[in-house]
């Protein structure tokens, strides 16, 4: 374990940015998480993939970054918590700018590889199935499919993420792909272990590591238009009826909609595909045109 950058805080010990390596020499992988600090599944996820490799030999290098808001984990807060600043919103960075900004800097740098992978949970109102968000198609569109996790969602543009991590890695030519799964806030240790098993798929393919002989389950790819997303209709308290990784049919109801005084149900939401859900609003009080369900297509 190496420590890649570190500066003074303002009320308790100094912050740390911890890089793990394995091997040496090409291909090269970066992988990090907890750049939000809520988001606790990707760090597990790192973490789990960190075990396998102490006892594998790689062919090539890989980069760990577990956690990088370090401090935002101890208060379970998303951003840095000192100025509130989003870590994830500040690179490339700049070495002299504001905290946030330094960290993303030293971050930028230290993760210079091949193929970079930016980690997340859900937002804490909702929860994510084990997903790969990768673009519409070339060679990171087939690295995301090596990785076998449930959803593969290809997306358009020159860009994967416009913004964030991903954009900056991407700007300087980068390989960059994009995984998420769970809630934020908590920690969801069966979608954690699919991460981390897609991890290191994606590590044996590459001719790293061993491949891992571990079975997933794999709907397919996905794009926008197969994706059959619900928003609320109405403010309200919303009871899920599904939960990620449940098959659906034209009909089945996803959930429904009713006040949180008395219960009146006031509005219900139902599939209008045959798919799997991808995703469940997981903090019940909503307001209109809230996100409460996607469902992703399958033919």
């Amino acid at each position: 374990m190496s420590v890649v950058f570190s500066i003074d805080a303002p009320y308790r010990g100094r912050y740390e940015l911890h890089r793990l390596t394995y091997g040496s020499g090409g291909p090269s992988v970066a992988i990090v998480a907890g750049l939000h600090g809520n988001e606790l599944n990707g760090i597990h996820a790192v973490n789990l993939l960190n075990k396998m490799l102490r006892v594998q030999r790689p062919k090539g290098t890989v980069h760990l970054f577990p956690l990088v808001n370090t401090f935002g984990a101890d208060q379970a807060t998303k951003r840095w918590p000192y100025d509130d600043q989003d870590i994830n919103h500040s690179f490339p960075g700049d070495p002299d700018g504001p905290v946030a900004q330094r960290i993303a800097h030293a971050l930028f740098e230290a993760s210079d590889a091949d193929l970079c992978i930016d980690v997340h949970s859900g937002a804490p109102h909702v929860r994510e199935l084990p997903q790969v968000r990768a673009p519409m198609g070339g060679e990171e569109l087939e690295l995301a499919r090596a990785m076998k996790l449930p959803v593969v969602w290809r997306r358009p543009g020159i860009r994967l993420e416009p913004t964030g991590l991903i954009g900056a890695w991407r700007a300087a030519g980068r390989k960059a792909l994009h995984v998420v799964g769970g809630r934020g806030i908590t920690l969801d240790n069966r979608h954690a272990t699919t991460m981390a098993n897609g991890l290191a798929n994606l590590l044996g393919h590459l001719g790293i590591s061993a491949n891992l002989d571990s079975p997933m389950t794999v709907i397919g790819d996905v794009t926008h238009s197969d994706v059959e997303t619900h928003r609320a209709s109405c403010g309200g308290f919303f009871v899920a009826e599904v939960r990620v990784g449940d098959r659906v049919e034209p009909g089945h109801l996803l959930g429904y909609i009713q006040s949180p005084v008395g219960g009146e149900r006031l509005d219900e939401v139902r599939s209008s595909v045959t798919g799997v859900v991808m995703t469940i609003r997981a903090y019940p009080m909503i307001h209109a045109q809230e996100l409460l369900v996607r469902v992703a297509g399958t033919k």
